[in-house]
């Protein structure tokens, strides 16, 4: 692959050709008859992939449609790296630190003041442009008919289609803080969008916040462009970081952006396709149907006030990006993936004591956490548990194991291993209840989760264990040594 056209790359179209001409993107050209042929695909060689490097698909034969649609373009690891532009996930988690280690705080005060300094660190801020190829067509007013796109129900019970691969923009009315993030939007007609914010999203608390105000909330609906951008939207970014920032510090470069038509907003230039419109906020909220989750089962009815549209511009043959959601395995775990390297420096500034994260892949990137910790002091477990479901970031946890620094987090295999032996479930479950995810269908009350912490470390008499610990079975590093340089003459090479 072609390394030096990715890092120059602004369209998604250049990420497509790349991708198809190393063997990462399969083009399918015969006729698809449904949108549920094209998640149905899509899943079939997502789970059909034993190693992890399930290609690209590009649809360029939607029954009704001449947009093609792309899917799974996040899907393996090699392809996260190529549209982050480095070689590994810990490169980039280096980077990250070298903007925080010429300051780094010494007291925990210190770190909370940290955060917010973030954005400035980056340094590199997005560049407003006059003119841009996402504008190549503009459709204003009544001539907006979303009928024209691929829309996509990816799974039969959804009531309405969906738009799974949108970066929400909008502002903070006090602050002006550009704001981004990404969540499911219900096409509820041609013109009229639902955006299912959570209660605990930001973009929800902002929309509180114009309807305090009885105002217009404006909000764009972002499609395409660098693919870095949608993980940007995805990223658990400290409140006062401008995504679009963070997506410049990814590419090395400036991302640009242009102004919307009709709304005061500025958006990814080189984007496919930017719907435009406002919410009323002082409007009565419609009841929109359920729809598919990533946590692989659907969510229910409720009730939402609707995105008019005022505008919908895109290029001149654009293409329509989808991510399926699905159980696990699926493309949006790659984001979890590397978020959890990524952003270890940040949360190291809040918890000092942490070596490493993970999310493992069964807990669908939101629910389980492990962690491993340079242990000093009795209880320090508990500490970190209750410091994490403390973040905002964070709050859909439902279970957190601990483990000391020598276990390896990415071995699900080896933590449990470490839970089942060294737990006392008398003494070492941490409970607690809290704010918890919406998607979360397992909570009795919707937003409101329980959980649960596990102390898998080593315990001393002050954590209530009067024997002494047990050495684990180790053998001798010399004899390991000597085994390895034998192996040819043992016949195990």
């Amino acid at each position: 692959m072609n390394n030096n056209i990715m890092m120059n790359a602004d369209h998604l179209a250049d990420f497509v050709a790349n991708f198809e001409e190393a063997g990462q993107l399969v083009r399918i050209s015969a006729p698809v008859e449904s949108e549920l042929e094209i998640a149905a695909i899509t899943e079939h060689v997502i789970k059909s992939s034993q190693d992890g490097l399930a290609p690209a698909l590009l649809f360029d034969q939607v029954k009704g449609h001449k947009v093609p649609v792309l899917t799974n373009l996040y899907g393996s690891l090699p392809r996260m790296l190529q549209i982050l532009r480095a070689d590994s996930l810990d490169a980039i988690a280096d980077r990250v630190a070298g903007l925080l280690s010429p300051d780094l705080p010494e007291g925990w005060l210190d770190s909370l003041k940290m955060i917010p300094q973030f954005s400035q660190l980056l340094n590199i801020k997005p560049r407003i442009v006059k003119t841009a190829s996402c504008q190549q067509v503009v459709k204003l007013g009544r001539d907006v008919n979303l009928s024209e796109f691929p829309l996509l129900k990816s799974w039969p019970d959804e009531v309405f289609p969906t738009i799974t691969a949108g970066q929400i923009v909008t502002f903070d009315p006090d602050t002006n803080a550009r704001f981004v993030n990404a969540r499911p939007i219900q096409v509820i007609s041609d013109q009229q969008l639902a955006i299912r914010w959570s209660q605990h999203d930001a973009g929800y608390q902002l929309m509180l916040k114009y309807q305090s105000r009885k105002q217009q909330m404006p909000v764009a609906i972002v499609l395409g462009g660098d693919p870095v951008g949608l993980y940007s939207a995805h990223a658990p970014l400290p409140s006062l970081t401008d995504p679009y920032a963070f997506s410049g510090f990814l590419r090395n470069r400036s991302l640009d952006l242009v102004k919307g038509r009709t709304i005061d907003l500025d958006v990814p230039a080189h984007a496919e396709i930017v719907m435009e419109g406002f919410i009323d906020t002082t409007a009565d909220p419609l009841e929109v149907g359920q729809v598919a989750n990533p946590t692989g089962y659907y969510s229910p009815a409720e009730k939402v006030l609707p995105l008019h549209l005022s505008a919908v511009t895109h290029r001149a043959n654009p293409i329509w990006p989808a991510l399926i959601p699905a159980a696990v395995p699926a493309e949006e775990g790659l984001f979890s993936q590397a978020t959890e390297r990524i952003f270890l420096p940040l949360l190291k500034l809040l918890v000092p004591e942490l070596v490493d994260v993970h999310f493992p892949p069964s807990g669908t990137g939101r629910y389980l956490m492990f962690v491993s910790i340079q242990k000093s002091y009795p209880h320090q477990a508990r500490r970190v548990v209750n410091a994490l479901w403390s973040l905002e970031r964070l709050l859909s946890l439902k279970m957190i194991v601990v483990v000391d620094r020598d276990v390896n987090v990415h071995n699900e295999s080896e933590v449990w291993y470490h839970v089942s032996t060294n737990v006392n479930p008398g003494r070492d479950l941490i409970f607690s209840e809290g704010p918890g995810d919406d998607y979360d269908h397992s909570a009795t009350v919707k937003g409101i989760g329980h959980k649960l912490g596990f102390d898998a470390t080593r315990k001393s008499t002050a954590e209530g264990h009067p024997r002494e610990w047990p050495e684990a079975l180790q053998m001798p590093a010399e004899i390991q040594q000597r085994v390895q340089s034998r192996l040819d003459e043992l016949g195990l090479s």
